[in-house]
């Protein structure tokens, strides 16, 4: 009998040890983190929520948006230029930084200094805080375009010509203002029969924008260099700059006359039959948006049937002027103020598009 008391008081107390183990052996996952855990709570999202509102004022360069994530670490607009739609290169044009940690309505301005005429989109990126784990959206966007119902600015060339051969060379200013100020644009060469430029007898279009990859800078940021070459036979004519002394001592960087150049990359060829030709130049624009330049003033040049020799002739349109002297021969945006259609003239002229 005391056997049987003893095994049915142990059976009690194993039944009591399953039961409470049983209840201890329940789901384990709490339902939300406890109040001093640095755990987020498991219903919070680890991609940050994108501002609203985005806008901006292509003429102004006022932006504003609407801050909508407290977690979110910083935003900056930026321009990056567009062809057929898709970004291209790195940006040309950045706000500071502007610090999250809140929500609200943002507003500033972006400096429009940098930007100069074309398609671009400006960008509202955001950023995740570092190490946070969070993720951040995707950029915002805005698609502008600038230049809009301006004329691109009328440009000045150089013809030297010999035998049956001319040779164009575009202003090194004028150059620099299409680059730096509007864009590159196709640049048209028509020979005329007749002063009146009424009978055309030959035309071609050439883009400038190759001309960009042989772009030098020296010293850096302070002239800029089209291509050149001083080494004899490396072009066939060498363009003696007006004001031009052999006998003249050198002026060091900054300063004496400009030195002669044979003109690389920016020169055009043409063979032509003999005659008189009168010729111009325009710059073609690129967008509908955008106007033609002014077709430049006539040069008159006579060419005959020989062949081209060192010995040659030279025209200038009506505003050409010759390359500065520091170094190396250049030029440099912004500094011919007396330019047909000057972009420094026309202000800013842009369109949001979407």
């Amino acid at each position: 009998m005391k056997m049987k008391k003893w095994t049915g008081l142990f059976g009690l107390l194993l039944a009591l040890s399953m039961l409470l183990a049983a209840c201890g052996n329940g789901d384990s996952s709490p339902s939300s983190a406890p109040a001093d855990s640095t755990e987020s709570p498991a219903s919070e999202s680890a991609t940050l929520s994108a501002p609203t509102d985005f806008t901006f004022d292509p003429t102004t360069g006022e932006y504003s948006f609407n801050a909508t994530d407290e977690r979110m670490g910083y935003y900056f607009i930026r321009f990056y230029r567009t062809e057929n739609g898709k970004e291209v290169g790195e940006y040309i044009a950045s706000s500071p930084r502007i610090n999250g940690g809140t929500t609200g309505p943002v507003s500033g301005t972006l400096d429009l200094s940098e930007v100069s005429w074309g398609s671009f989109h400006v960008n509202l990126s955001s950023f995740a805080p570092s190490g946070s784990g969070y993720t951040a959206p995707g950029p915002l966007n805005i698609a502008v375009q600038y230049g809009v119902g301006q004329t691109l600015e009328r440009p000045e060339m150089l013809a030297m010509y010999s035998g049956n051969q001319v040779e164009f060379v575009v202003d090194w200013w004028t150059l620099c203002d299409y680059n730096f100020l509007q864009y590159m644009p196709n640049m048209k060469f028509t020979f005329y029969s007749d002063p009146e430029c009424t009978a055309e007898v030959f035309s071609d279009t050439v883009d400038l924008a190759p001309l960009v990859n042989t772009l030098k800078q020296n010293p850096p940021g302070m002239i800029y260099i089209w291509g050149y070459s001083q080494v004899e036979g490396a072009g066939l004519h060498l363009y003696l700059p007006e004001g031009y002394d052999p006998n003249a001592e050198p002026g060091g960087m900054f300063g004496g006359p400009p030195k002669p150049v044979y003109f690389m990359n920016d020169i055009y060829t043409y063979t032509m039959d003999p005659g008189t030709y009168y010729v111009t130049c325009q710059a073609l624009s690129k967008d509908e948006y955008t106007l033609n330049s002014k077709p430049s003033t006539v040069l008159e040049i006579t060419l005959t049937d020989g062949e081209p020799t060192t010995e040659f002739e030279q025209a200038k349109t009506e505003l050409w002027v010759d390359y500065q002297q520091m170094d190396m021969p250049g030029a440099n945006p912004g500094q011919q103020p007396d330019r047909i259609d000057n972009p420094m003239d026309q202000g800013v002229s842009g369109q949001v598009i979407r």
